[in-house]
């Protein structure tokens, strides 16, 4: 993507906004490299200057600028969303077969290539979480909240037994891991396990759920910080006073 083919002119204002505050130091300073990158690209900045100010270089402009231009799932262009570090704009299909190397890489996307071919695996997954054979909770770490999943190892060691019901060899994903598949069955636990609220604070241990959010209104999708807010309810302690008749005055 060339400046010459960035017809008509990106507006970057019109580009949905993200808070990089919620970021990692780490994260923030790649986001507002890139972000900066795109502004002074946008702004007619010679690359070369803009490779020297940022450290991004011409093919991650490119690359970035289509990425900011995609399609998100609510409507809009992924817009600065897209420049956070990890982001994915587009569904990662693996076509490969996952091979194990000796540093234990190799198998991105292995696992959801597998819930692919044996849906039976995905349902059964999504059966232990609503029977709780497995329960998340939240712990505070340097870049926040975390969740942890309590009962995995049970629960990874049930899900080999059912790869194996199904004919999976040593040769095939997830034994032929270093750890077997069990940190892609966490993230694939945890994403189920928050897809809605009320089963994620089940799952978290609550017992009673008071005031859950309608799924009927849906609210309109924010364009700038602070477009939609939303208030929790709670009973509020209010004084007021009037004004005696005799000392108001009319306007």
């Amino acid at each position: 993507m060339s400046r010459a083919r960035l017809s008509p002119p990106v507006d970057l204002g019109a580009w949905p906004e993200f808070d990089s505050g919620i970021l990692t130091k780490k994260q923030r300073k790649v986001f507002n490299a890139r972000r900066t990158a795109l502004e002074l690209y946008c702004a007619n900045t010679a690359v070369a200057s803009i490779e020297e100010q940022t450290a991004v270089n011409r093919r991650q402009i490119y690359r970035l600028l289509a990425a900011c231009a995609s399609l998100h799932p609510d409507g809009r262009v992924f817009g600065w969303r897209a420049l956070v570090p990890y982001t994915h704009v587009a569904t990662y299909q693996r076509t490969a077969k996952s091979q194990r190397r000796r540093d234990g890489s190799g198998a991105a996307g292995a696992f959801g290539h597998l819930l692919q071919a044996y849906p039976s695996l995905e349902q059964w997954i999504a059966e232990q979480i609503r029977a709780k054979r497995v329960s998340v909770d939240q712990r505070g770490t340097d870049d926040g909240l975390r969740l942890r999943v309590r009962g995995l190892t049970k629960l990874h060691k049930s899900f080999l037994d059912r790869c194996r019901d199904l004919s999976l060899s040593a040769a095939d994903y997830p034994f032929n891991t270093q750890h077997m598949g069990i940190r892609a069955l966490a993230t694939a636990v945890r994403a189920e396990c928050m897809r809605t609220f009320e089963r994620g604070a089940h799952l978290a241990g609550a017992t009673h759920l008071k005031g859950l959010p309608s799924a009927a209104g849906s609210a309109p999708a924010a364009q700038q910080t602070l477009d939609v807010v939303e208030f929790d309810g709670h009973r509020l302690d209010v004084g007021y006073f009037c004004r005696s008749p005799k000392k108001s005055k009319s306007l």
